[in-house]
């Protein structure tokens, strides 16, 4: 049998480093009252691993590792859903995990690594998690992960590499093998979060290789809207480098660009709006009190954001600006200049040889207004409407359109990163332009 140490003076020390062990011991040499237990052999073993390290900090290098946790995925076992944290290395899903899987790797390491002073592992809860800290436990696992791998002798241990799936069955090994990294499969479903129109969120799950339309489902779903209104409704994205919400194409596989584009500090945003320009259709969804909700949400948002010129409407916006005159809010805001209009960011245009135009988009007109190539607006503007439009499309960064009057004809030609959204604006109104009629 052998004794291991689990309190000093009335303190928990169960997974600590020894040099942390050794601080308590000497901190008080007027007092010292440890709580031991005697423990099998094989046990012992396995709470020590095969040896001892005995490497002092300074001995331990620093490599880097792509490793991150991007998303958690939902399991039905033995009656009950338990949540598993998905890791992947350069963009590649390696393993899934449970917490209590990272619980027994962090044990085990510092058993074997006792004079590594390893980051702070987040604790247990006595009693299931809301969404909220799941969340700040995976972004806390993550961050231990993370650090852990950064340590070379750490990652090329035998424990990281059978916790990461990372295969190599010989535990003398000094090298971990990251040259299958990618061959797996990836987890059948994902959490993947979303922002609503007030700043709050929704965490929905769905198949890994799932498209647009399901997300915008499954959103709808959790907070009542129905599948008929869901129509109206779509998943942006954006980032800190680039803040301009940018609808998602019905092509594109949300949790596939959220594992491309993620890092660390998890930079993709996905925000779930409206997609209107026509005050009509937002008027008919609203007799839907889950429709309205967001819609006003979404007016608030605009309104903070200075989307709309309010002149003269401050004071019937201050007085309806609330929960229980939400549809009064939005018959007021649906009165402002600038209101369900799209305002693109500035962009090349091929008749024009020196500066750039900002191209805004509305369900009664399409603007061009020029500025310089820094995007500084000029005096000139042209309007068109929408019946003078015979054509238009997207291919690749070009986005262009036609303009005919009488009988002559004259091509509009934008290059932009933000042509597909165009192409989906232009679709959007011409279809609710059709319903009108």
């Amino acid at each position: 049998m052998g004794d291991r140490i689990l309190e000093v003076n009335g303190i928990n020390v169960e997974g600590e480093s020894h040099s942390k062990v050794i601080e308590l011991i000497k901190s008080n040499p007027n007092k010292l009252r440890m709580n031991l237990m005697s423990v099998p052999p094989k046990e012992n073993e396995r709470l020590d691993g095969e040896s001892v390290s005995y490497c002092s900090e300074d001995e331990f290098e620093l490599h880097k590792v792509d490793v991150t946790i991007p998303s958690m995925s939902q399991k039905e076992e033995t009656g009950k859903i338990v949540v598993y944290y998905n890791v992947y290395i350069d963009g590649k899903f390696l393993c899934s995990h449970r917490y209590k899987a990272f619980h027994d790797l962090q044990v085990d390491l510092r058993n074997k690594f006792f004079q590594f002073e390893f980051p702070k592992f987040p604790g247990k809860w006595p009693f299931q998690l809301s969404q909220s800290q799941l969340e700040k436990r995976h972004k806390e696992l993550e961050q231990w992960l993370i650090q852990v791998c950064s340590v070379a002798q750490l990652f090329n241990h035998f424990y990281i590499q059978d916790f990461l799936g990372l295969v190599n069955n010989d535990k003398n090994t000094e090298k971990a093998d990251i040259s299958s990294v990618g061959s797996k499969s990836e987890p059948d479903n994902a959490d993947i979060k979303v922002i609503l129109p007030d700043k709050s969120s929704v965490c929905v799950n769905i198949p890994t290789e799932s498209y647009v339309k399901q997300l915008i489902e499954a959103i709808c779903d959790k907070i009542n809207i129905t599948l008929e209104n869901s129509r109206y409704f779509t998943v942006f994205k954006s980032s800190e480098t680039d803040a301009f919400e940018v609808p998602l194409s019905l092509s594109e596989k949300p949790l596939e660009l959220h594992v491309q584009n993620y890092n660390e500090s998890g930079t993709l945003k996905f925000t779930f709006k409206k997609f209107i320009f026509s005050s009509k259709v937002e008027n008919e969804i609203a007799e839907d009190s889950a429709c309205l909700n967001i819609l006003y949400q979404q007016a608030v948002e605009d309104l903070i954001n200075k989307k709309f010129d309010t002149t003269g409407k401050e004071i019937e916006l201050k007085r309806t600006q609330h929960i229980s005159t939400q549809r009064e809010f939005l018959e007021v805001v649906q009165s402002c200049p600038g209101y369900n209009t799209v305002v693109f960011p500035h962009c090349a245009y091929d008749s024009r040889k020196d500066g750039h135009v900002i191209l805004a988009v509305s369900f009664q007109k399409i603007s061009i207004q020029a500025c310089s190539a820094e995007g500084e607006k000029q005096d000139q503007i042209k309007n068109f409407a929408w019946p003078s439009v015979s054509d238009y499309g997207s291919d690749g960064d070009i986005f262009h359109f036609t303009i005919t009057k009488s009988s002559s004809e004259r091509k509009i030609s934008l290059t932009t990163p933000f042509a597909n959204y165009m192409s989906q604006s232009f679709d959007r109104i011409r279809d609710s332009q059709k319903s009108d009629t």
